[in-house]
């Protein structure tokens, strides 16, 4: 099985929200955003793979359970799950930073939901909870193995392109390894059996 990453040239625009945060969020029968208030590490990565597999986010791939506990747990992330009939159907995780500007970090729906028009309420959701967040600024960044409408959105939302870069990047492919996530699901399954012993 071949696991190389390809080398793949990148465009990420970093954007930067210039609009007015909507005060509420229109959802229809059936759909809610929750807030997960409980760190979850074994959660967070399963919406980091479900949503970001399909575009290639890498990122974290290599992060183990305490790695992603550490991160969870320092009081400067918060996620949002968005529900649909019960069923988890995208995810918000925003990050304040230490000038206070606020992050949305990771956005995205499960393959399923996308085609539904969702997109476009939970970015608005995303900029509504930032704000609320007591953001200096609220800020985010994209590229082009995303969703071909990510960029086209974020700007339909009220963000603007503050800055531009390309870059090299060593994206996994669908049978990469690293996409099963060994790494964390042993150190998961270790880091409960010792707590437990």
């Amino acid at each position: 099985m071949t696991t190389t990453p390809t080398e793949t040239e990148v465009t990420t625009w970093f954007l930067q929200f210039e609009g007015a945060a909507k005060s509420d969020i229109s959802w229809p029968d059936g759909v809610q955003l929750v807030e997960a208030k409980i760190a979850c590490p074994e959660l967070s990565q399963f919406m980091f793979r479900a949503v970001g597999a399909r575009w290639q986010w890498f990122s974290r791939l290599s992060w183990n359970y305490q790695q992603w506990f550490d991160y969870l747990t320092t009081q400067q992330v918060r996620t949002w799950l968005l529900w649909v009939q019960g069923t988890p159907a995208g995810y918000i995780e925003l990050l304040k930073h230490t000038d206070q500007s606020v992050e949305i970090k990771f956005f995205g729906l499960l393959p399923q939901f996308i085609g539904q028009r969702l997109g476009q309420p939970l970015a608005e959701a995303a900029v509504t909870l930032a704000a609320q967040w007591q953001a200096s600024r609220i800020w985010l960044h994209s590229c082009s193995a995303d969703h071909p409408s990510a960029l086209k959105n974020y700007q339909q939302a009220g963000f603007v392109i503050t800055d531009i870069q390309h870059s090299t990047e060593a994206l996994p492919l669908l049978n990469d390894n690293r996409l099963l996530a060994e790494e964390f699901v042993y150190s998961a399954l270790t880091y409960h059996i010792e707590r437990a012993g």
